[in-house]
């Protein structure tokens, strides 16, 4: 016969598993809600815009998390939901980043071939969220940005 000790062990060991596995059954109705509005809030700061690669791959996860909600595929479905809302974070921070490039050469008192270098490099920002280059579109549209923020040179 068993021992007390030796079954409590053995159940205390079942719990922290028994948790796990519950937690993995239960609906990603969190993970859901948070894609949602991350893909809602990309679309409200023009990522349709510029950066149409990220908010499709997030729409499209999200489509699918939808599905296999509806299928009771929770693991999938929180998978699904959780690239969806970093795809739509990714849509986010490049729209934002060539947004605030845009309006700090609109308000540019750069010289011309300064403010040329600004659009250059904003031109080549959103080439490369239209590849999809998330992370080269960010950086080359804070370059964008910084390059129009210079001050003006004097001329002697």
């Amino acid at each position: 016969m068993r021992s007390i000790v030796a079954i409590a062990k053995s159940v205390g060991g079942l719990i922290p598993l028994a948790m796990l596995l519950s937690a993995c059954a239960s609906a990603p109705t969190q993970e859901m809600s948070n894609a949602r509005q991350s893909v809602q809030a990309a679309h409200e700061v023009g990522a349709s815009e510029y950066a149409t690669h990220n908010l499709e791959t997030a729409r499209e996860y999200l489509a699918r998390a939808e599905r296999e909600l509806e299928l009771r595929y929770f693991a999938r479905a929180r998978h699904d939901a959780i690239v969806a809302k970093s795809e739509a974070i990714k849509a986010h921070n490049v729209a934002v980043a060539v947004q605030a490039a845009r309006a700090a050469i609109a308000a540019s008192t750069a010289d011309a071939d300064r403010l040329a270098e600004a659009e250059a490099l904003l031109q080549e920002s959103i080439d490369a969220a239209r590849q999809g280059r998330d992370r080269r579109a960010v950086r080359l549209a804070e370059e964008a940005q910084r390059k129009a923020e210079e001050p003006a040179t004097a001329v002697d």
